[in-house]
């Protein structure tokens, strides 16, 4: 997430909400999503900590929003990857990944932070609207590459999809890089995986012989 820098004391009607979740981006980026709070970001936006609770409540609530509007950017992100994409279901499936992990390397700190359900409230009905949003694009695509799979079987396949793509972006993001790209460029190494998940996900669903 770009990080825009708010002259301390001059904001005009409605920059207030914007510059705090700014600075949760800063904050995050400086010291962990754990050490961010609403006391800091306030003082990073240029106002007192009474001015900025009347738009969150508490830092519960500022990291709720912060992700919320994370999710809606990560679906964003693999929509708009996969809209240059074929329209194969392998295409678009691959394409969701790419921009999944895209978002993630672009964004460390918020991704790390969106996932930590602790600090988070779990009961925002726009948090999960937006958690829905940035799994959309997946469970479409795996659809229509298996449209007669059964619920809970298809159900199995986005799980298996979603956990690796994120594992390997979570993994870029906590620095473990040298161990996920081996030999490889990232980019490469990201799309060699990309192809492995792909391919486990769209396998056909082995038949089960009678005894």
């Amino acid at each position: 997430m770009t990080v825009r820098q708010k002259p301390r004391g001059r904001f005009h009607h409605g920059d207030l909400r914007r510059a705090l979740l700014d600075a949760v981006a800063e904050a995050a980026l400086e010291h962990g999503p754990e050490a961010v709070t609403l006391r800091d970001c306030a003082r990073r936006a240029g106002v007192a900590h009474s001015a900025a609770a009347p738009h969150f409540g508490d830092k519960r609530g500022l990291l709720t929003a912060f992700a919320t509007e994370g999710f809606e950017r990560l679906g964003a992100a693999q929509e708009a990857a996969m809209a240059t994409a074929p329209r194969t279901a392998r295409a678009q499936l691959t394409a969701s990944g790419r921009g999944y992990i895209g978002f993630a390397r672009a964004n460390p700190a918020p991704f790390r932070l969106m996932f930590r359900e602790a600090l988070l409230d779990p009961s925002d009905p726009l948090l999960n609207a937006a958690r829905e949003g940035a799994w959309a694009p997946l469970e479409r695509s795996l659809r229509a590459g298996l449209p007669s799979l059964a619920e809970a079987a298809l159900h199995r396949r986005l799980a298996l999809a979603w956990s690796a793509v994120h594992g390997f972006a979570a993994l870029e993001a906590e620095g473990a890089r040298h161990v996920l790209h081996g030999a490889e460029t990232p980019d490469a190494a990201a799309e060699a995986f990309l192809a492995a998940v792909v391919r486990a996900a769209l396998a056909p669903q082995a038949r089960r012989h009678s005894q």
